[in-house]
């Protein structure tokens, strides 16, 4: 299927969600990811800043910012710089602004020099061979294949049904898997 098609399809069924079933799935989807072991034992997290009808990571965020007054961890969020992308520390969500794309991004705050960091991505479709339809710009490839994929284990969030049989997804030689993907229904 072309990426694009599926762009489309995906973000139309996100779309069509109804609230009280969005809120369930998120609900689910934060529960699922700090159950993770891996969640547990990381200091660092690089996590988007959900807008529109991505799986909700706010509510994810708000808890790291709690988590923060039991043991020393870190924060860290995207913010877009011409074509590329980088991290961003942050304490609170007043630190945040909207930016070019109408997306919260840090307004103030050090620029996050490459952690081994638990990194949270968003994405319209995933399949079981961890492949990622991201939202065409290439923002999250770019930054691990600057910094170093290894670097990170990077979760994917997204509802069941954004999952895609094998050999749906077509990648490019640079697109980069993610290690792990977190539904409001399985892991995979």
């Amino acid at each position: 299927m072309k990426k694009s098609v599926l762009r489309k399809e995906m973000k139309l069924l996100r779309k069509s969600m109804d609230k009280n079933d969005r809120t369930a799935k998120d609900k689910k989807i934060f529960e699922n990811l700090i159950k993770l072991d891996s969640f547990k034992s990381s200091s660092w997290f690089y996590v988007y800043v959900s807008y529109g009808t991505e799986a909700d990571t706010k509510n994810l965020i708000e808890y790291l910012f709690e988590l923060k007054k039991e043991r020393e961890i870190h924060v860290a969020v995207p913010k877009v710089l011409g074509d590329e992308m980088d991290f961003f520390e942050i304490n609170l969500f007043s630190e945040l602004e909207k930016g070019c794309m109408g997306i919260l991004e840090p307004s103030t705050g050090n620029k996050v020099k490459p952690e081994n960091a638990f990194m949270v991505l968003p994405g319209l479709a995933f399949d079981e061979e961890h492949k990622r339809l991201g939202y065409g710009g290439g923002f999250y490839d770019k930054y691990l294949s600057k910094y170093g994929a290894e670097r990170f284990m990077k979760v994917a969030v997204c509802y069941d049904f954004q999952m895609q049989k094998k050999g749906v997804i077509a990648s490019d030689s640079n697109d980069i898997k993610v290690d792990m993907i977190v539904t409001d229904k399985a892991y995979y």
